[in-house]
């Protein structure tokens, strides 16, 4: 079957797809915004696929062992839904030339083995002016699932937003290290609002936790992957959200097609891969102004969310004045900004 599928021919049978997810499949989060791709793209190919979901799959042994189940089940292309999969997916790519894999957030390639990610930080940034205005303790809070560079970079484009229309703006970071946990999440929120923060982050947590929390207690706050509004009708400010469904729609093209070559995809505010729930109405319409031009310039390349002058939270120089970060800089991401409270362990 695998040449068939493969050599650019017609065949009869599907193309077999499988999604290895780290969380359970919900309604909103990282694995809902999978899932609606994955929907997505049933609908768009039908009979010419057929897709199968494994979920709550932790990283290690057990997700090289579900890896390997699946390629011995006959599945010709893996969506590997966490960056904890990569050295295990990239062993498994090189065993099975003739499997095709795409694997989230990671950094490694191979001919068969491509990467897909996402600037959340510019959506972040974008987020983070409309927080620095609406904040009156001058504190915010940042739930942080795992220390990983995408969740980093998040942060801090949150904070230099933020910073860049309140440089008296505080952002405290505490991390839960795990993607998902409802209760620990709801934990660190309690927390960072009992010490001050009057707008709450949810950095790429699976699920509602933090902002049902924060609006049960009146206080603002960002989500994360998915139009989370209906888990904080009143509280809400937006969401930083993205869409998989063109890119995982070219890859089944090429996989179909037998053109399919590992290489990275980012998707940004720009294409439209990365975008932002609607503004709470309580947002006043001159903040909702700033956070336009910061988006438009953001797309057009005037702003860059980590152009020099930039200090880290130790108050050392990590770009200058005329410079930036490049995506690679960003894509290793192990220290907080100036002005954020917390440590990125290493």
């Amino acid at each position: 079957m695998a040449a068939s599928l493969f050599s650019g021919m017609a065949s009869a049978d599907p193309l077999k797809i499988d999604f290895v997810y780290q969380s359970p499949v919900g309604d909103v989060g990282w694995v809902a915004q999978h899932e609606a791709a994955r929907k997505n793209l049933e609908k768009e190919f039908g009979s010419q696929i057929k897709t199968e979901v494994v979920e709550n799959v932790k990283a290690g042994p057990d997700g090289a062992r579900v890896i390997q189940d699946l390629i011995d089940g006959h599945a010709r292309l893996l969506v590997l839904g966490s960056f904890g999969y990569m050295s295990d997916g990239l062993a498994a790519a090189a065993d099975n030339p003739k499997v095709n894999f795409v694997h989230a957030s990671g950094y490694k390639l191979a001919p068969n083995f491509g990467t897909y990610n996402a600037r959340w930080y510019e959506g972040a940034y974008v987020a983070g002016v409309v927080a620095g205005k609406m904040t009156r303790s001058n504190t915010l809070g940042f739930v942080g699932a795992m220390p990983i560079p995408d969740v980093v970079s998040t942060i801090n484009a949150f904070a230099r937003g933020a910073r860049s229309v309140n440089p008296s703006a505080v952002v405290k970071v505490v991390w839960v290290n795990d993607w998902y946990n409802p209760g620990r999440e709801r934990e660190v929120a309690q927390s960072l609002i009992a010490n001050g923060a009057d707008v709450i982050g949810s950095a790429f947590q699976d699920a509602p936790a933090v902002v049902q929390y924060a609006d049960s207690k009146g206080v603002w706050s960002i989500g994360m992957f998915s139009d989370v509004s209906r888990y904080a009708p009143k509280g809400l400010l937006t969401s930083i959200m993205h869409d998989w469904t063109p890119y995982l729609r070219q890859v089944v093209k090429d996989s179909l097609a037998g053109s399919f070559k590992g290489a990275p995809y980012l998707a940004s505010l720009k294409n439209k891969g990365v975008n932002l729930a609607p503004w709470n109405k309580a947002v006043p319409a001159t903040v909702v102004a700033m956070a336009q031009q910061a988006q438009a310039d953001i797309e057009s390349g005037r702003l860059l969310p980590f152009a020099g002058p930039l200090k880290d939270s130790a108050g050392k120089e990590r770009v200058a004045a005329g410079k930036a970060l490049s995506d690679q800089d960003i894509a290793g991401m192990n220290w907080f900004i100036e002005g954020i409270q917390g440590t990125v362990p290493h």
